[in-house]
């Protein structure tokens, strides 16, 4: 699942504690969230129906690295020469202090079809866009 049950530490007064790994420090801490933010943040990892998660399946699997390796060689796809063309971004300024801004969260419309309800997600205004 998306989080074992002895890693929910507390849920009280509506709001829910839970235990996780830093994926950038590979250490656990800890995080209080209203319970309406919780099951946002386990809904975000439920599959729509028919669909299926396939990045375990194929040449996607962790263990294909040769398999990999073969496919850019059958395409003539040199990985190395291919990034040389990625130039860094340009850093987005505070149009006040002309400090660099960083991305904090990024919202992209979900595609419905007309007359079906949105689904609003904690902490973000309806109908913003934070770029």
């Amino acid at each position: 699942g998306v989080i074992r049950e002895k890693d929910i530490v507390a849920c009280e007064d509506g709001q829910v504690t839970f235990r996780y790994q830093d994926s950038k420090t590979k250490r656990m801490a800890s995080r209080t969230v209203s319970g309406a933010e919780f099951l946002w943040l386990i809904f975000q990892h439920v599959l729509p129906k028919r669909f299926r998660r396939t990045r375990n399946f194929g040449f996607l699997h962790p263990n294909s690295k040769r398999l990999i390796g073969l496919i850019h060689y059958l395409l003539g796809f040199n990985p190395n020469r291919a990034l040389a063309w990625i130039k860094e971004r340009p850093r987005l300024l505070c149009p006040l202090c002309g400090a660099k801004m960083m991305v904090v969260a990024t919202r992209i419309p979900p595609f419905l079809s007309p007359g079906q309800p949105t689904v609003p997600i904690p902490g973000v205004a309806a109908g913003a866009l934070v770029m």
